[in-house]
């Protein structure tokens, strides 16, 4: 289990503050012990059995490495066993190349990802392609930049790590030190862009440029035998009962990327403090709701550059109520948009189609997570991103736009449904979250563009189309 839920304003939460980077540290290492054997009480050998897997989100919540399954049922359900230990695996795997290899060895290589300026959904969804592409490569991958997503009032580096764990025991230090040493021909663009000849000259450093697919320049991802790579390498024995695949037990492009998604965004104990306390803030939420009875939903209006389909409260009400009529169990729609109208349109909506629907469809309640927690904080500083909800720190509760984002995404990861846009980042990384917390594909999420999303992902591959890349041929990345 995570830690207790903290206590409620107005006094300010300076349990869970960290003002510079010496108390941060000082609190993560009184709290290693925690974070290293993960889940605690009935589940105490689950997570003896599963380390790795013990230091993800879903510690947060329920009673065990699965929602709020008992450690009882996962041990006498085979399938579910087996795809537990396939996670833990390839968890390990990541581990390895992050945290075991020898920094200074002459052999290790470094894949170093530069700043990424875009939302919060992409940076975390390239940083998950990015640490896969390093995996392939056996590369150690390196995330030193920055993020505005972070406060300097709280976190005064403004990195990752404010909110998450590590991603690697090694440095950009280390990293540049063995770009130094390497060969003369690796700082050539014609052999930096093609893997086959990055690894024939011996190359140990590469940065992924931003703007960019990849390091390489590619969209590799959904390539099967870069899959099957990385299973193989991971100690994964692919046989009936596999996730994410395009039948025959074959796990698939979501299986690995949903693993790297969850690696990279790890809770510390920061995050699984102030996601229980988020959690108790929720209105009409009562805190022993059974979460299968709560469908997530995502409305995402305006401030989008790229013009995607957009969709009303009135549409998220009538696929509302089809979800109602098809299962029948969800009496709580946790809301979470961008749109203040939004949270005012939806529940009008859903009230408007239940006169309808006889008294057998009564109206589901709207919660949401207490706007301010999203408060626009100004700060008179003209370089911040326009779209950004938060624009800082919250200095009386003591969180900031990162902390209320991801807080929020956990809770809505943890829904028994959930309703949103497959093509807004925030709306996969809730489906992937919950692909990852139940290890199935078969997860309740439905696209307002149509379809339940995991078949659009064994179609394509991968949600941004498929890839095409033979990480040993000659083709340019």
């Amino acid at each position: 289990m995570g830690a207790s839920p903290l206590p409620p304003p107005p006094p300010p939460i300076h349990s869970v503050r960290y003002l510079d980077e010496e108390k941060q540290q000082e609190e993560e290492e009184e709290q290693k012990g925690e974070e290293d054997t993960g889940l605690k009480g009935e589940n105490l050998h689950l997570s003896s059995k599963f380390p790795y897997l013990s230091q993800g989100f879903t510690k947060i919540f329920g009673k065990s490495l699965v929602g709020d399954v008992s450690s009882n049922e996962i041990l006498n359900n085979k399938r579910l066993m087996q795809e537990i230990e396939d996670s833990e695996r390839f968890q390990e795997y990541i581990h390895h190349l992050q945290h075991k290899v020898d920094c200074k060895a002459q052999n290790t290589k470094f894949y170093v990802m530069t700043p990424h300026p875009y939302g919060l959904g992409s940076q975390i969804h390239i940083s998950a392609m990015s640490l896969l592409e390093a995996m392939v490569m056996n590369m150690t991958f390196i995330m030193p930049w920055t993020t505005r997503y972070v406060a300097p009032s709280r976190c005064k580096s403004q990195t990752w790590e404010c909110s998450f764990m590590k991603i690697s025991k090694c440095t950009l230090e280390d990293a540049f030190k063995a770009k130094k040493s390497q060969p003369k021909a690796c700082n050539s663009p014609a052999v930096t862009s093609n893997a086959a000849k990055f690894l024939e000259n011996k190359c140990s450093f590469i940065e992924r440029r931003q703007r960019k697919k990849g390091a390489f320049n590619s969209e590799w991802f959904g390539y099967r035998p870069i899959i099957n790579t990385l299973l193989s390498t991971a100690r994964i024995n692919e046989g009936e009962g596999g996730v994410g695949g395009g039948g025959g037990g074959r796990y698939g492009s979501l299986f690995v990327f949903r693993e790297a998604v969850r690696y990279i965004i790890r809770p510390n104990p920061l995050m699984v403090n102030f996601t229980n306390y988020v959690r108790t803030q929720i209105k009409d939420l009562p805190q022993d709701v059974d979460m299968s009875q709560v469908m997530g939903v995502h409305i995402r209006h305006g401030e989008d550059k790229m013009k995607r389909p957009q969709y009303t409260a009135k549409d998220f009400a009538t696929m509302i109520y089809q979800r109602l009529e098809n299962e029948g169990r969800y009496r709580y729609v946790l809301l979470a948009s961008n749109s203040g109208k939004a949270y005012k349109d939806l529940p009008k909506n859903l009230e408007d189609i239940s006169r309808f629907k006889g008294i057998d469809f009564g109206t589901p309640k709207v919660v949401s997570v207490p706007g301010h927690f999203f408060s626009t904080i100004g700060t008179g500083d003209k370089n911040q991103d326009p779209f950004s909800t938060l624009k800082n720190h919250d200095s009386h509760s003591g969180h900031d736009e990162m902390m209320a984002m991801i807080a929020q995404l956990y809770i809505l990861t943890s829904c028994g449904g959930f309703l949103g846009t497959l093509h807004h980042n925030f709306g996969q990384m809730v489906w992937e979250l919950m692909s990852a917390s139940r290890y199935t594909t078969l997860v309740n999420a439905h696209d307002m563009s149509g379809g339940v999303w995991f078949s659009g992902w064994v179609a394509s591959g991968f949600p941004h189309g498929p890839l095409h890349f033979n990480p040993m041929g000659d083709t340019h990345l």
